[in-house]
């Protein structure tokens, strides 16, 4: 098979394509080809070393978590999928060795969903990382409800226009901060309010919110603290160690809590996103799509950042 093979940590150079073994699948495994797989900042960040202390002296031989494609063959104690089924999901990039820069990856059962039949397998590649991000943070762990209001930083990116589509459909009044440009397409998923960062200042004073969630990492919780209301909580994507091991210890006496957002796989949490793109809940956004033979080009598009939605890798 075809794929994106990593041998060391460094620049765009160390991605090259080649000709390898397909993956073989256990009793509990499946093996899909990959119709078409999408770019995280996740994947630059492993691939520059970034995420060394998780990953190891060397990356994983194949990087990438998001895919979209058919059933090519079951492991003999799968029960609830079948060859020539059309399915999604996401692995675990930082534990993984095989992703799914690749035209097969082999996957657990309790991993995947069955792609939801009113999209492509383009879309349907795009979602399952940001949108498992943005469930467990607004739903898991945030709780929000009818009625919560939400504050989304960076709300035009790949995690932050799903987190808006997920709080308007669950009936909360959604503030997003972005930059001039994305400001219609912000108004456009679902943001009630709009903050211009390069011209307005993004916590204002006498605007309460009972989330605050943060997608880019740059919004401090020891500022943000003080525009939560009474039991309010800050949730972020950036996995900082002080937020990791001394936040815990912390929220037991502060009434505003900081909490950090990690994305596992989870099957039953993407029959959930199946279900709301099925209803036109949710809608995944598509900013580029390239080949495999592209996935330079894509990674430094990724690093680059300042574009709407998702980057996705056609197979």
């Amino acid at each position: 098979m075809k794929a994106v093979i990593t041998k060391e940590y460094g620049s765009i150079d160390v991605l090259n394509i080649e000709n390898v073994e397909k993956p073989v699948i256990g009793e509990d495994e499946i093996l899909v080809e990959v119709k078409a797989a999408s770019i995280n900042p996740l994947d630059w960040r492993i691939r520059t070393g970034e995420m060394k202390m998780m990953t190891g002296k060397i990356p994983p031989r194949i990087l990438g978590s998001d895919y979209s494609g058919i059933i090519a063959e079951i492991g003999k104690n799968i029960r609830n999928y079948k060859k020539g089924d059309e399915v999604f999901g996401m692995i675990n990039g930082m534990k993984a060795k095989e992703g799914t820069y690749a035209e097969f990856v082999k996957v657990k059962e309790s991993d995947i969903s069955l792609k939801p039949k009113n999209i492509n397998f383009e879309e349907a590649a795009s979602l399952p990382l940001v949108a498992l991000t943005a469930h467990k943070a607004l739903i898991d762990i945030a709780k929000i409800k009818n009625g919560s209001s939400v504050l989304i930083n960076g709300c035009t990116g790949g995690v932050g226009n799903v987190a808006v589509q997920i709080a308007k459909a669950l009936g909360c009044k959604t503030t997003g901060i972005c930059s001039t440009s994305n400001i219609k397409f912000a108004k456009e998923i679902g943001c009630d309010n709009v903050i211009d960062y390069k011209k307005d200042a993004v916590l204002k004073s006498g605007t309460n919110y009972d989330v605050i969630f943060d997608t880019v990492g740059n919004l401090e919780f020891t500022e943000s603290k003080h525009f939560l209301k009474t039991g309010g909580i800050y949730v972020t994507t950036a996995a900082t160690l002080s937020a990791l091991i001394l936040s815990p210890i912390a929220n037991i006496f502060r009434s505003r809590k900081l909490k950090v957002v990690i994305v596992a796989p989870n099957s039953n949490s993407l029959a959930i996103i199946r279900d709301m793109v099925e209803k036109k809940e949710l809608k995944g956004h598509i900013f580029k799509m390239f080949s495999i033979d592209q996935i330079k080009e894509a990674h430094e598009l990724s690093q680059k950042g300042g574009f709407r939605g998702k980057l996705v890798i056609k197979m």
